[in-house]
């Protein structure tokens, strides 16, 4: 029997006695050619070889809402016997203290697999604002560009106006990263926040030591970016105050593109599933894939993501969340 016998062993006796293998689905919440999607299907790739009975996995994308649709199908609706998982947004603990209503999970509940990479973004300008440092932004006028107004690109602009007191005016929404930094080539507005994959994914020649278009000045994310080391984290230029507004805004960074299972999914399926997540990363066939993809490898830990998310559910007030609201909400 080439059951998923520490995965599911329920499930793969019943799938062994109709003469199957098990399978996997892996869901996402990307749409095709996002990062989200193209880490899912490299991930598939190569996970199974890991897992006892190597099961096949199927990818899946559930679009919609900025990723809290997939999400509240993972916490109420999707299987529970370790054959399924969930690539989630990385704004899904920032989304429940934004959209408390549409939201219906707790990201505590879930158990995390592990994070492929992390995703610190950095708010980066055109070089000819002469802007050099990111307290030179302080005071300032800035037109910035975004994507959508669920987006990390509009959250991280807005909260820096109210707590680094820098004039920003975050100009219409550009519906993509894409065509959000085509605009600011011409001109149209002087600079963005995505993350550092984006950046060099669209327009790495910006950021070259020679002839740079455009100058990194802040990354926002739990831990300092490995090819960022100089670049100041937001909380260094703010106010001890505002570091829980920040911290919130940060866990994107440190959630990245994680894989978890939903809440009371059987404990062997997870172990089993972070020991082969564990192997996976180490793997060169992996690691050629990922560079092939043109996508970072910076992993964390299952037990580490979910101790980071249980610490910002339990540590987060209500009245930080309510205030964070205000500021992203307000006109």
């Amino acid at each position: 029997m080439t059951a998923l016998i520490a995965v599911s062993l329920t499930a793969g006796t019943t799938n062994a006695a109709k003469g199957k293998s098990p399978q996997i689905k892996l869901v996402n919440t990307g749409m095709i050619g996002s990062a989200s999607e193209k880490y899912s299907r490299t991930i598939a790739r190569h996970l199974y070889r890991f897992i006892p009975g190597k099961p096949k996995i199927t990818v899946q994308s559930i679009v919609g809402a900025g990723g809290i649709k997939a999400t509240n199908f993972a916490y109420n609706a999707m299987p529970r016997n370790g054959l399924n998982i969930l690539l989630p947004p990385d704004t899904l603990v920032l989304s429940r203290a934004l959209w408390p209503k549409a939201v219906k999970y707790n990201p505590s509940h879930f158990s995390w697999i592990g994070s492929v990479s992390a995703a610190n973004r950095v708010f980066a300008l055109r070089e000819d604002t002469n802007l050099k440092t990111a307290k030179d932004i302080i005071g300032k006028k800035l037109v910035i560009g975004y994507t959508n107004r669920g987006s990390m690109s509009y959250i991280i602009p807005k909260l820096m106006r109210y707590i680094v007191k820098t004039e920003i005016k975050l100009v219409a929404e550009l519906k993509t990263a894409r065509k959000t930094i085509s605009e600011m080539e011409k001109k149209t507005h002087v600079g963005a926040a995505f993350d550092w994959l984006t950046w060099n994914t669209i327009v790495p020649h910006w950021f070259k030591k020679t002839g740079n278009f455009a100058i990194p000045l802040v990354q926002v994310g739990y831990f300092r970016d490995p090819l960022l080391k100089k670049l100041p984290m937001l909380h260094e230029i703010t106010n001890k105050q505002d570091h829980s507004l920040v911290k919130l805004v940060s866990t994107p960074g440190a959630i990245g593109y994680s894989l978890l299972l939903p809440p009371r999914a059987p404990k062997g399926a997870l172990k089993a599933l972070r020991s082969a997540f564990d192997k996976m990363i180490k793997d060169k066939q992996f690691i050629g894939d990922i560079r092939k993809q043109r996508l970072r490898l910076l992993p964390t830990s299952g037990l580490k993501v979910q101790k980071i998310v249980g610490d910002a559910v339990k540590t987060i007030s209500a009245g930080h969340k309510a205030r964070l609201r205000s500021i992203i909400f307000a006109k």
